[in-house]
């Protein structure tokens, strides 16, 4: 049976949990001789009534348990029950709930706990893995697994526990087991009755001490064995400040209280409580609005979330907040860079870094509620529309450059008058980026890279898209509009084929993969409604206004018959929007500092440079990608 590169999903079998910003009320000192410290973890401690499996836990920034073979796990199994030797593992224990803590080993351990629960990857419920090509992966990593374990003679857990339990049952009936019992059993019923009596398993190592001394050391390990990326090991190291909290109380939203003070520290201070609750409920909010619904492939739904985090790779998650959170800073013309934001505060006061952290998330909210979500302010962008390829992918640029520019200038009122010129010609807006979005992906991820990298250069292209559409009275069919905006795309890239546009033709007979899925995507675009007023895009019921037709006072009755579902924003701004499209209001264009030829580019930096390029920026192999974006005078 030839090897495969399959990867085991084992990442569900340790619970995660908040180290970095737990800590006790009353701090216990675990020091050495106070605690009779297991020397092994044993496989009899990982089932039964005394199993200890429901006291593990993982640090939340461990990477998912997610990237061993299945010949990786057979042979580490093999070598366990053989009694090899095998690597420690660290771990540590808390001292207020008394919680096992795997600082390293995690992998390990998981492949212990799979084999006993005969779960390696494929028993959690199917709209757990989102996508069925990820599903059928990690059905035949598992299933690959089982014929290892048939094909080694080593067994299922449960055949061990089945050839026990017959063994005994047949013993005390009086009847000799080695006669009526196959040779793979007795060897069973040996084996398990050898962990049963002996430290069969993984040695521990200790790290003992409180929840400092845990976080210094899972950083020390992870940072020796080069397990943690560059803007992880900042994180981490600047936990303490309100911009870390505030990124991982909204990535952990179900235990959020435990990135901010203990209740204790601020239980005396009414003002400090108050502010800790609204936080908490902010971290809520924010996490509904960014993470709502659940994203699932294939698409099948006009709602989608606004931001996705790869199913197969959650330590993404506080990654992408820390870019929104940079970018949700920079709104009027601020100096967005992640490096100083993270390190901003965190020796200030508690009171300092509990305000700072509840003008983060109001600011984030408040950014974000100008494109999306019900407040009266939103032009309820549907992100199928804006933020996701032909393909349904999602793309982080497409969002992060929506956000930059429309929440971009000096005074609120450029917002909004940006706001409204924007849905007087959001129809035209629409189609033009449904019909470009790929070619615009393509040259700008080609030139510079992806994700945060690129926000400047895609906020500059909606800017030139608007620009063009008031230049062009919205006519995106005529000649003159079509050379303009191509000549707006061109100056995206450099370099790059001009044939971007043709259409990719499969030389299969079928319409299968991406192509396919071009189709279905096509198909549910055309299934949105359109507000009346402003003609762009909407999901019926999904943060909608109901809109008298004929206004109440010019004589609207309040009936079904004179109802029709707009944008929040359109519908609180119905008699501008109409001004501007009938020629009764003008309003110039705000300046946009990122756009081509401004001598006050604003600047965007990230910690997060080194990061991989994810599938749904796809910059094509061979192409030169500038590291950074060059510094201009902010």
């Amino acid at each position: 049976m030839a090897k495969t590169n399959l990867k085991v999903y084992l990442d569900h079998h340790i619970k995660r949990d908040n180290l970095l910003y737990r800590r006790a009320v009353d701090p216990v000192d675990n020091s050495e001789g106070e605690v009779a410290y297991a020397p092994h973890l044993r496989i009899r401690d990982l089932y039964g009534d005394q199993s200890i499996e429901h006291d593990l836990r993982k640090p939340d920034f461990q990477r998912a348990t997610w990237a061993w073979t299945a010949e990786d796990c057979v042979d580490l199994l093999e070598s366990v029950l053989n009694e090899q030797v095998v690597p420690s593992v660290i771990m540590w224990l808390s001292p207020d709930e008394n919680l096992q803590y795997v600082l390293d080993g995690g992998h390990r351990i998981s492949v212990l706990l799979a084999w006993i629960r005969d779960d390696w990857g494929d028993k959690l419920p199917a709209d757990t893995y989102n996508d069925p090509a990820l599903e059928e992966s990690i059905r035949l990593a598992a299933q690959r697994v089982r014929e290892l374990l048939r094909r080694r003679s080593i067994g299922s857990f449960e055949e061990h526990i089945i050839a026990q339990r017959r063994f005994k049952e047949l013993s005390e009936k009086g009847r000799p087991p080695e006669q009526e019992m196959d040779a793979a059993s007795l060897s069973w019923v040996k084996r398990a009755r050898r962990w049963n009596a002996v430290n069969i398993g993984f040695p521990i190592l200790w790290v003992k001490g409180d929840y400092v001394k845990a976080e210094e050391s899972f950083l020390k390990i992870n940072k020796t064995g080069r397990r943690l990326s560059e803007w992880e090991t900042k994180l981490v190291e600047n936990r303490t400040s309100s911009f870390a909290r505030t990124v991982m109380s909204v990535t952990h939203v179900y235990d959020a209280e435990h990135c901010w003070p203990a209740k204790d520290e601020v239980a005396r201070d009414e003002v400090l409580k108050s502010q800790v609750m609204e936080i908490l409920e902010k971290v809520r909010d924010l996490h509904e609005l960014l993470f709502e619904p659940p994203y699932r492939t294939p698409l099948t739904d006009l709602r989608q979330p606004l931001l996705v985090i790869p199913y197969t790779m959650p330590e993404k998650k506080p990654a992408y907040l820390a870019e929104l959170l940079t970018i949700t800073e920079g709104k009027k013309g601020q100096k967005p860079e992640t490096e100083a934001l993270i390190k901003r505060d965190r020796s200030e006061r508690v009171s300092h870094i509990v305000a700072n952290g509840l003008r983060l998330l109001t600011d984030a909210t408040d950014v974000i509620s100008n494109i999306y979500g019900k407040s009266p302010r939103s032009l309820a962008l549907m992100p199928l529309v804006y933020f996701y390829n032909a393909q349904g992918t999602h793309v982080r640029s497409l969002l992060y450059g929506m956000i930059y520019w429309l929440n971009h200038g000096t005074e609120n009122l450029d917002v909004f008058n940006r706001k409204l010129i924007f849905a007087n010609h959001r129809k035209a807006f629409e189609d033009v980026l449904i019909a470009n979005k790929e070619a615009i992906i393509r040259r700008i991820g080609r030139r510079i890279g992806s994700g945060p990298e690129v926000t400047i250069q895609t906020a500059r292209y909606y800017h030139g898209l608007l620009d063009l559409l008031i230049k062009h009275s919205d006519q995106i069919e005529s000649q003159e509009f079509q050379t303009d905006h191509k000549r707006l795309v061109v100056t995206l890239g450099k370099n790059l084929s001009e044939d971007l546009e043709i259409e990719e033709e499969s030389l299969s007979s079928t319409y299968r993969g991406q192509m396919r899925m071009s189709v279905q995507i096509n198909d549910l675009l055309q299934m949105f409604k359109f507000c009346e007023i402003c003609g762009g895009r909407y999901y019926p019921g999904l943060f909608t206004q109901v809109d008298h037709i004929k206004p109440r006072a010019k004589g609207g009755k309040t009936t079904p018959s004179n109802a029709r579902n707009t944008h929040p924003f359109c519908n609180n701004n119905r008699e501008k929007i109409e001004g501007l499209r009938s020629g009764s209001l003008e309003i110039e264009i705000p300046p946009f500092e990122g756009a081509e030829g401004s001598s006050k580019e604003s600047q965007l930096k990230f910690l997060f440079f080194t990061e991989e390029v994810e599938e749904s920026d796809p910059i094509e192999e061979g192409t030169e990608i500038e590291e950074e974006i060059p510094e201009t005078e902010a």
